[in-house]
């Protein structure tokens, strides 16, 4: 296959680019130096979770273009979530019931072949730009904590979700794994708190911390979660994310995370 024409670029990240197909497909084209196997294991992973019936892209299988690897995938039509926000506003409490809603019934399958949410954080606190002390505890409070072998997406915010004509679907499962729920809700909850692209601006945080707090509210509401599960993996998701983390907020970012080791009983980053 060639090199798809620049006119049929949809988007691009930070490991692919995507380009429409005819048929109704897309082409996930993965940037030149992506390992080839996190390609083959994001592949199987996205033909494992088209099995649960869950509303996600089909997958037809993976290409070759210019000498770069890529997936094909059934193109989802309609505007992500976040998108969705920004023009209809007085939807934005359906929007974070459904995204609630959804995520949950992404909890209830399990994968017991994807990797370990666990297993994944320690490597990521192990690389963590954090003192030493620091590290050893939080390793060691993390091989205290539950497995957890619930589905997990690990990168679900609003821009992960499409607004189609059969309601919500959920795009990029690259970072799947088997988790506890918990770990899963946290991590979502920083990535709309705290991530990237985000203005700097007292109100619109404002917004965005009261948006992801009736967010999560919804979501403990329909699992019945308690705080406390959601406070044991707040300090080690923070950590983790510390590895890869890019500019957001990040003074907001680093009160959040100061009181969630204080919670946690943890040293403090510099420790």
């Amino acid at each position: 296959m060639m090199l798809p024409d620049p006119s049929t670029f949809i988007a691009e990240g930070a490991s692919a680019a995507v380009y429409r197909l005819d048929g109704g497909r897309v082409l996930k084209l993965f940037h030149e130096g992506v390992d080839a196997g996190i390609i083959a294991r994001e592949h199987a992973m996205a033909q494992a979770i088209q099995e649960t019936g869950l509303p996600v892209p089909c997958v037809f299988g993976r290409a070759e273009a210019g000498g770069r690897q890529g997936i094909i995938y059934s193109e989802i039509e309609g505007p992500n979530l976040l998108h969705h926000i920004v023009r209809h506003p007085h939807r934005i409490g359906w929007a974070m019931g459904a995204m609630a809603a959804l995520q949950r019934a992404i909890h209830t399958h399990d994968l017991p072949e994807l990797r370990s949410r666990k297993a994944i954080l320690a490597e990521d606190i192990e690389m963590a730009p954090i003192g030493d002390r620091l590290r050893a505890a939080a390793i060691d409070r993390l091989d205290q904590l539950i497995e957890g072998d619930r589905l997990s997406h690990g990168d679900l915010h609003p821009a992960n979700l499409i607004v189609s004509g059969d309601g919500l679907a959920v795009i990029d499962w690259s970072k799947a794994a088997r988790s506890a729920p918990a770990a899963d809700v946290v991590r979502s909850e920083m990535l709309m708190r705290f991530g990237p692209g985000q203005s700097a601006g007292r109100l619109e945080g404002r917004l965005r911390d009261a948006t992801t707090a009736y967010y999560v509210a919804r979501y403990r509401k329909l699992a019945g979660m308690e705080p406390e599960a959601l406070n044991a993996w707040r300090a080690l998701v923070g950590l983790g994310w510390l590895r890869h983390r890019l500019p957001g907020r990040d003074a907001a970012f680093a009160a959040y995370l100061a009181e969630a080791l204080r919670r946690a009983g943890l040293p403090s980053p510099d420790a």
